[in-house]
């Protein structure tokens, strides 16, 4: 009897195995009934068959390591027990890996659902292959959180050069390699690299006045002779027309550009080394500290974001020095009152997190006041210090900026997602719009050119045509007639959505700005051209630079090495945690998370799909957020073995 049942488990496992062999063979894309010359009346069971038959990739190879890595992860999983009640959050998380995945392949190839619900034997493909995704991350998910994570254990190195690294100087040895490392990139595109939003930046710093058109240009000056706005952040403004301006007295354009540069790198070298030297306190696995510091230091997408002159930059920095504060409150100060000196060092690093991009506050509001949760002791003094934190935003906001006669950022930065469903309604269903919705909508987003504007996985052809004057009246007026025409046509809203987003969790999807062609120009004329600047890289070093964005591209693709600059695998790994602790029944400790999950919620209000520089703080922390993520498990686990 006993040999009859492992029989039927082995036999159950084989079958498994080739269902999922199978369904990960097949492809999503859609195969016609032209292209096939099926006549539309044959049989609707062969024609099903046909076309799944042309939909197989024919690659034995590939078909067997996926047959040979699912028999094995059925087989080692085999042994859990799967009746526990927290095993429903690996069924969860594999059923969003799954859609993830199909989704995100239907969005690449059609900008749309429609491999996914184009007729029915597309659905039928697309059903396979989700549930052969779902049977195999269900698996590979239990087998790491059952397998892999408990062994990932701290063990003191005797190796004499690692001690020495991350152990005796674990903040200024990191921190050295990662400078020496990344010396080539910075002298050869020495000053630095102005991106638009930082050209932008400095015109507006020196008082030109930017175009109509341009995006920057997006609020009504409260002062015509003041042409600083809020659209970027002031703080970030104002320190790069101060580094260029005293580069520009003491020598030129190019050392005033410099001087912010070497502010900026040495900013971001500070932070990922601090990150490293925190590893060392939180008894992090020593491999994850090698390879923290390897990627740091020669992947060139840190190098690269070091010297790329953006307010994502220092605001990246800030943020790792605010996961880690977050930590030492939530662990050091359980069981005593936090001191006046450290509340006021979180309140300047969390205010500090706010001036430097504009959606900061909205980090520091999802992330700080929970920290309440788990530190009763300090209950009050925690949210005592969001509340000044939020005071002295809106202070600044509201006080500060209009005395000295600077706009504020315009709503329109806020409302990227409707204006996005609006255009793709107009696009596919412009024919259904009545003259006097064709006016409503003209108020605030200019109608006749939105169908042609409209960009499914970009939102700034559209926000740039934002009418700034549109007044209460006439926004109150377009939501009333987006929420009509969303319940006449849901499903335009929904793919627009998901069409302007997959890329943040579809592991397939290319990073926007990783590096973007000809982002390293040789003479920049969006500040050159105003006759006040003279900024230029070293002509000796062209090729040295072309080199640069070839190697950038080539890490981009190269397989494990495209890992650390994938924004949708960064996104899998957060939710896996969560999803582990969720598992484990350690609920209280997803709040030491929180500061990456509120960053990824802002990613799905944003107006660019997959955009790395959005995703920049989440991409340069992770190894501190995996590293927090074990710690926290690990001390759980000891609590339970005494």
């Amino acid at each position: 009897m006993q040999l009859k049942n492992i029989f039927n488990k082995k036999t159950k496992i084989i079958l498994m195995a080739c269902f999922v062999a199978f369904a990960l063979s097949l492809s999503l894309n859609l195969i016609t009934d032209e292209a096939l010359k099926i006549n539309e009346t044959s049989n609707g069971l062969l024609k099903m068959l046909i076309k799944i038959e042309r939909s197989i990739h024919k690659d034995t190879f590939k078909t067997i390591i996926t047959f040979c890595a699912t028999f094995f992860l059925l087989k080692e999983n085999s042994k859990e027990n799967k009746k526990q009640n927290n095993y429903i959050y690996i069924k969860i998380l594999a059923i969003l890996f799954s859609l993830f995945t199909i989704f995100g392949c239907s969005y690449l190839t059609t900008a749309s659902w429609k491999l996914i619900f184009n007729d029915w034997i597309q659905f039928i493909k697309a059903t396979i292959i989700g549930v052969g995704y779902y049977i195999f991350y269900k698996v590979l998910i239990s087998y790491i959180f059952n397998k892999v994570i408990p062994k990932i254990n701290y063990k003191k190195s005797e190796n004499k050069v690692f001690n020495f690294i991350f152990e005796k100087h674990s903040f200024i040895i990191p921190f050295a390699i990662m400078i020496i490392c990344w010396l080539p990139y910075i002298i050869i595109n020495y000053p630095g690299i102005l991106m638009p939003d930082s050209s932008n930046q400095i015109r507006q710093y020196f008082g030109i006045k930017l175009d109509d058109l341009n995006f920057t240009n997006s609020v009504n000056l409260i002062d015509e002779n003041v042409t600083i706005t809020n659209h970027h952040p002031v703080v970030h403004t104002l320190v790069l027309g101060t580094c260029l301006k005293v580069g520009k007295e003491l020598a030129n354009d190019n050392f005033g550009i410099f001087i912010y540069t070497a502010i900026q790198t040495i900013l971001l070298a500070s932070a990922l080394a601090y990150s490293i030297h925190f590893m060392k306190r939180l008894k992090a696995n020593n491999s994850i500290r090698i390879l923290a510091l390897a990627i740091f230091a020669l992947l060139p997408v840190f190098p690269f974001y070091a010297l790329e002159i953006t307010k994502d930059v220092p605001f990246t920095s800030l943020f790792i020095f605010y996961v880690i504060e977050l930590y030492k409150i939530a662990n050091d100060f359980k069981e005593k009152k936090i001191s006046i000196k450290r509340l006021s060092l979180t309140i300047f690093i969390s205010t500090m997190v706010c001036l430097l991009r504009n959606n900061g506050l909205y980090t520091i509001l999802l992330s700080l006041p929970f920290f309440a949760i788990v530190n009763k002791v300090n209950r009050r003094r925690i949210l005592c210090a969001t509340l000044i934190v939020f005071i002295l935003y809106e202070s600044f906001l509201k006080i500060v900026l209009p005395a000295f006669k600077i706009s504020n950022t315009g709503v329109r930065e806020m409302l990227s997602v409707p204006f996005q469903q609006t255009a793709r309604y107009v696009k596919e269903y412009g024919n259904e719009i009545t003259k006097k919705e064709k006016k409503i909508i003209d108020k605030v987003l200019e109608y006749d050119t939105i169908a042609k504007r409209y960009n499914p996985e970009r939102s700034d052809a559209i926000k740039n045509k934002y009418n700034k004057d549109a007044t209460k009246e006439d926004l109150i007026k377009y939501f009333k007639l987006w929420a009509k025409q969303f319940l006449k046509h849901p499903n335009v809203y929904i793919e627009s959505f998901l069409n302007n987003y997959y890329g943040y969790v579809y592991l397939e999807r290319r990073n926007v700005e990783y590096i973007v062609e000809g982002i390293i120009v040789e003479q920049d004329p969006r500040i050159n051209q105003s006759g006040m600047f003279n900024y230029s890289y070293n002509s000796n070093f062209v090729e040295q630079r072309k080199n640069f964005e070839t190697l950038i591209k080539v890490t981009e693709t190269l397989p494990v090495l495209s890992w650390f600059s994938n924004i949708g695998l960064n996104s899998w790994m957060l939710l896996a945690m969560m999803a582990y602790l969720l598992y484990k029944k350690q609920y209280k400790n997803i709040v030491c998370l929180l500061p990456a999950y509120s960053i990824a919620l802002i990613y799905f209000v944003s107006p660019v799909n997959a955009y790395f520089r959005y995703a920049l703080p989440n991409m340069f922390s992770i190894f501190l957020m995996i590293s927090i993520f074990l710690n926290v498990i690990k001390k759980e686990e000891n609590k339970d073995e005494k």
